[in-house]
């Protein structure tokens, strides 16, 4: 990556430390620990300055990692700490401008001299990302054990790989908490979701979906892979996420199941495949499909807007359905509706066609598998067990 390589056994150990404290913040004391000691610079600190809310995300020194502002120490480097306060990280300041000729080494060794001006900023504060919502911030002071030189060079050649890793950390920390929210936002759900391998290997599933698992005693989680404890419905499951594989692409769902606990209760049970918007290459067995498990005590208000959303339905189509799902009859709708029977028909034949249905009873049990997301449950209390499990009174 144009740095000068190195037998020096500290100096890749350190590397490596940078890199792994870079997907895990526990690592980073010993990063710095290593770096203060390779490069003989004292009192190392490192520091995730929020701009927007003003106040640091995180503190790190060799003795430990800070993630709140009440422990934060007094001690630690901030904004305001820096040459030039009240300005964050603007283009003019020349920490930041080192730094940034720092980052450039992806493309090439800078000469010497532009190394040892971004080298000499670390006493004052070097600034090794910044965009419009935070500053990663990097400070220290010379120990004196070695000469200046000696020391110049010796950052020249760590503080690139500073400056990848704090852009690898804060990659690493928006993916996370995206993942965090969307998983969070699927236990707030009042159906159970599996995201399952080719194999049955259970890649994930929502608190609702582990709970009914645990529950029913005709299903387990084997070595994390998904078993029926009989034949004929181990079978159903290879046939549905085999349907699955074979109806990527398309955009019906491969099939349902109306499935029974131990307990009695109706499970509805239906499989649907997933498939990248862009094409994902890497070693790794990618999820093939996601199992959606209904409940059976559920009895969410179907939306017209959300059926419209969903399947493409006209409004007219939407509301015919929803009464459908209901138990009416189709006399009863064309009277509800004021329409004639022959018309109503007509509208559920061509809700049938977008839906990925066949018959009026896979729209019903389609329709019956669409619960609303729980709003007071959602990130205030636990996560309610499936109720429709539980034994039924004697």
């Amino acid at each position: 990556m144009g740095e000068h390589p190195t037998t020096d056994e500290d100096f890749h150990r350190l590397v490596d430390s940078i890199y792994e404290s870079a997907l895990d913040v526990a690592a980073m004391p010993g990063a710095l620990d290593l770096f203060s000691r390779y490069t003989c610079t004292g009192s190392p600190r490192y520091l995730i300055w929020d701009k927007l809310a003003g106040h640091a995300r995180l503190g790190v020194t060799p003795h430990g990692c800070f993630t709140s502002g009440a422990s934060m120490p007094d001690w630690l480097p901030g904004p305001l700490d820096l040459p030039y306060p009240g300005t964050c990280c603007t283009p003019n300041d020349a920490p930041a401008l080192a730094c940034h000729g720092m980052a450039s080494y992806d493309g090439g060794m800078a000469d010497a001299a532009t190394a040892a001006l971004a080298c000499s900023g670390l006493e004052q504060g070097i600034r090794l990302i910044e965009n419009a919502e935070v500053c990663v911030l990097m400070s220290g002071t010379s120990a004196g054990s070695i000469s200046t030189g000696q020391r110049e060079r010796r950052l020249a050649h760590v503080m690139p790989h500073w400056v990848r890793a704090a852009r690898m950390q804060q990659r690493n920390f928006e993916l996370s908490g995206l993942a965090s929210l969307g998983l969070a936002g699927l236990d707030t759900l009042d159906f159970g979701v599996m995201v399952l391998q080719t194999d049955l290997r259970v890649r994930y599933a929502n608190s609702w979906a582990e709970a009914l698992v645990q529950a029913d005693g005709h299903l387990s989680l084997q070595g994390g892979v998904l078993r029926a404890h009989s034949d004929t419905l181990q079978a159903v499951l290879r046939k549905l996420l085999d349907g699955a594989m074979r109806a990527r692409g398309t955009d019906a769902a491969s099939g349902s199941w109306m499935h029974i606990t131990s307990g009695g209760q109706p499970v509805p049970i239906i499989v649907t495949p997933l498939v990248s918007r862009q094409p994902v290459e890497g070693p790794w067995q990618l999820p093939a499909a996601m199992m959606l498990f209904g409940n059976s005590e559920s009895r969410s208000v179907l939306d017209a807007g959300v059926l419209t959303s969903l399947f493409g339905l006209s409004r007219k189509e939407s509301i015919i359905a929803i009464r459908l799902a209901a138990g009416e009859t189709l006399n009863e709708i064309a009277e509800r509706e004021f329409l004639s029977p022959h018309t109503v028909r007509v509208h559920i034949r061509d809700t049938l066609r977008k839906t990925g249905t066949h018959r009026q009873s896979e729209l019903v049990r389609l329709l019956h598998l669409l619960p609303g997301v729980n709003l007071e449950r959602a990130g205030v209390t636990p996560p309610v067990r499936p109720r429709a499990l539980r034994p039924r009174a004697a």
